[in-house]
């Protein structure tokens, strides 16, 4: 009988060592075929975990073309939880293209690679494919798949500065220079370039965007409609004033759907805040896609108003973007000169002033001077000018021109780029000109609460069940088995 029990003993335990060799092997196996093929289950209300159609669509272009992406990343190591959501949503991308590559360095250990990618200030992320490089500082799916897209872009754009007419030089490393601006531009794979529209005699037709960085003086007529002309075919300009100077050039703008008042603007908020009285602070937008969650507070030195037009043409569309606090005020030149910076209800506005806004125009017949181009016509072929021809209606209505126009030019010198928001707003505004913004627009996916609501019968079950229930059971299983084994074991 002794013999028996052994055996059966023996047998037992072998029976449960066999059972727990297979059990891992299973479990081994399951998990060897979910490394080779993960699959992600997105269990969120709100799909927060699940790529957008858009970013789907563009990781299936890389793996159609079996173009490789590798992806660099560089994060301090201390920035463990920043590391693990950057990883978490590159993943997402990597389970649509396998050819997806990526690798975190610490910019301070690595330093090499980080001079190989040219990093001067982290967390950077460089993105490449395509022979091009791509670099973005703030990783999110939106931020991302625009990468992504301006690497797929054939083109590269253009941007040019204007000059002439004292504005900020593009080239300059004083602190009123351009110099930082430029390179962020450079950065973001555009070629940039410096034009002397009164030798040109016309834009570019490779300008995607014209900068007219706070000019002293005014622009020649025939400027004006060469950027007329431009504007006319679809291009984009942006406009950075300074307060007093280019008054004829202001005036003009009303032409784009802008009015500028002779005006400078004074903020109590930035002496608050340790700043110039002339440094208003920027801290509330207007929605906009230039605007679209930005929540940084930025900085104009020295910043005129700049308000839309009110009875607006029907083919412009104007919107005010910017404004200065409550707490500010305008005056004029001739109290700035006096030493009075005090407000006056006869000569300036209370706040908010707005002091930055922007203008779309869906004509071709853009014209600043019309009169005097139709004089000039006139004059030269001594009837009045030939309408344009109608076949072709259809096709200028179609063409939509951008301009920003800036009451500061300061905002974007070497000396404010940093401060803040001030760098981010210019180069949202040099994407949304170059209508790089409109290569894909991910809205952020809020995440809602989704309250439960029970009746008095369920709440006494999700309490009973937990609570009472499932204890129990966990007790009278323990009875059972131990009552079992003791039998079991006497016989």
């Amino acid at each position: 009988m002794k013999n028996s029990g052994s055996m059966h003993k023996v047998i037992h335990g072998g029976s449960s060592v066999v059972g727990i060799i297979i059990f891992l092997a299973i479990i081994i196996g399951l998990q060897y075929i979910a490394i080779n093929n993960p699959i992600r289950w997105d269990m969120t209300h709100e799909k927060q975990h699940t790529l957008s159609p858009q970013s789907l669509r563009i990781m299936e272009q890389f793996k159609e073309k079996n173009e490789p992406v590798e992806i660099l990343a560089f994060y301090e190591s201390k920035d463990q939880k920043k590391r693990f959501d950057v990883s978490d949503l590159i993943d997402r991308y990597r389970d649509v293209w396998s050819g997806l590559s990526y690798s975190f360095y610490d910019p301070d250990k690595d330093r090499a690679m980080a001079l190989q990618n040219k990093i001067d200030s982290y967390p950077t992320t460089v993105v490449k494919s395509l022979g091009k490089t791509e670099r973005i500082s703030s990783v999110d799916e939106e931020s991302l798949t625009n990468a992504l897209l301006k690497l797929q872009r054939n083109e590269t754009k253009k941007i040019y500065f204007l000059k002439g007419h004292g504005e900020l030089s593009s080239t300059s490393t004083d602190q009123m220079g351009l110099s930082i601006a430029r390179e962020r531009i450079l950065k973001q794979n555009y070629f940039v370039d410096d034009l002397l529209l009164l030798q040109a005699s016309e834009v570019p037709s490779d300008a995607a965007v014209l900068i007219i960085a706070g000019p002293r003086t005014d622009l020649m007529p025939e400027e004006l409609r060469s950027i007329d002309r431009f504007l006319a075919r679809g291009g984009a300009i942006m406009v950075m004033m300074n307060p007093f100077q280019g008054q004829e050039f202001a005036r003009n703008l009303s032409h784009y759907g802008f009015e500028l008042s002779d005006d400078i603007v004074v903020d109590r908020m930035s002496q608050a805040l340790g700043g110039d009285y002339l440094m208003p602070v920027i801290t509330s937008y207007a929605p906009f896609p230039i605007t679209r969650n930005f929540d940084v507070a930025s900085f104009f030195p020295q910043a005129r108003s700049v308000r839309q037009v009110v009875d607006l043409p029907e083919n412009i569309r104007a919107v005010e973007l910017a404004f200065t606090s409550p707490a500010s005020w305008t005056i004029s030149e001739s109290q700035l000169m006096s030493g009075s910076a005090e407000f006056d209800e006869k000569m300036g506005q209370k706040g908010p002033i707005p002091v930055m806004a922007v203008s779309t125009i869906s004509s071709g017949d853009v014209v600043s001077a019309p009169d005097q181009t139709a004089k000039e016509t006139k004059d030269q072929t001594g009837d009045a000018p030939k309408p344009d021809d109608p076949t072709k209606a259809d096709e200028k209505t179609t063409k939509k021109s951008r301009v920003v126009v800036f009451g500061s030019s300061q905002f974007a010198s070497n000396k404010f780029f940093k401060l803040q928001g001030n760098g981010d707003l210019f180069m949202n505004t040099v994407s949304w000109l170059a209508e790089d913004e409109n290569l894909i627009s991910i809205s952020p996916r809020s995440i809602k609460a989704q309250p439960v609501v029970l009746t008095a019968d369920e709440s006494m079950i999700a309490l009973v069940v937990p609570v009472i229930l499932t204890p129990l059971v966990v007790v009278i299983a323990g009875v059972v088995v131990f009552f079992y084994r003791r039998r079991t074991s006497a016989a």
